[in-house]
């Protein structure tokens, strides 16, 4: 996979936060019998797709994009990742794209508001939140309580990200208040300073804590049900460049090939959204 950093221009160069985005285009490959099925897009998409998706999609979305390009042959797909509310900033604000997959259907709704979809969105993964310590677990972290610990450095999301809204929901229906001592514009940001062990744990998703240098702790609270997830959904922009691109790709998300792919990398399907 080759970087396109100039891919989508100036204009969104500005807005991106420092650390938060990753810009790749993933060479083309030849065709592997994609042929006019509609759920994998096969014979609909050509030209560039651009792809807005949140930052927790960055591994998963870039073995995706290989996957279309190799079933789609000349389709060339650049990906955008930053946490979810800079790329809502970002097509607020006239930013070109085909696709938008963030991590909170929230974000699909204020961005629809003023850019409508041309159909509606379709969902397409789940990733559950974890509690997330550096490898070894140094601080002897037990359970979500210990993030109340005064001496501990705790590390949550932003409030306006994915992540940090639904960690601080799911913290307060469990009766937790922490007060972060870091907080984060997305969530590979706080899973890199836990790699690292800047911090002594923090709230990320199952698929951020894979990291060999991370422990997931899981979701370890007395009477606690599953974890809450955040769902991904995908949409097409109206004015989009390349709207049957956009649509073939976001058919393809949804594909059982797409779906094997997603939990390959420790997500959900989007069968789980029903």
């Amino acid at each position: 996979m080759r970087t396109g950093g100039a891919a989508l221009g100036a204009m969104l160069v500005g807005a991106l936060l420092a650390g938060s985005a990753v810009l790749s285009a993933c060479a083309a490959g030849g065709t592997a019998g994609g042929g006019d099925d509609p759920a994998g897009g096969g014979g609909l998409a050509s030209g560039t797709v651009t792809v807005f998706a949140a930052s927790s999609l960055a591994e998963v979305v870039g073995a995706l994009a290989d996957v279309f390009e190799a079933d789609h042959e000349g389709v060339r797909v650049v990906v955008s990742v930053a946490g979810s509310s800079t790329l809502r900033e970002q097509l607020l604000a006239g930013a070109p794209a085909d696709v938008f997959v963030p991590a909170d259907p929230a974000h699909l709704d204020a961005v629809g508001a003023e850019r409508p979809f041309d159909s509606p969105p379709v969902p397409v993964a789940l990733n559950r939140l974890t509690l997330a310590v550096p490898a070894g677990n140094p601080a002897a972290v037990a359970g979500l309580a210990d993030l109340g610990r005064p001496e501990l450095l705790v590390g949550l999301c932003a409030a306006p990200v994915p992540c940090g809204a639904l960690a601080r929901a799911a913290l307060a229906a469990a009766g937790i208040s922490p007060a972060p001592d870091t907080e984060t514009p997305s969530v590979r940001a706080l899973a890199t300073l836990l790699a690292a062990g800047e911090l002594d744990v923090g709230v990320v998703y199952a698929t951020d804590a894979r990291d060999a240098r991370i422990d997931d702790l899981g979701w370890p609270v007395s009477g606690s049900a599953a974890a809450p997830a955040a769902s991904y959904s995908a949409a097409v922009p109206a004015d989009a460049a390349n709207p049957a691109g956009g649509r073939a790709f976001v058919s393809f998300l949804a594909s059982p090939q797409a779906q094997a792919v997603f939990a390959e990398h420790g997500f959900g399907t989007g069968r789980e959204h029903r």
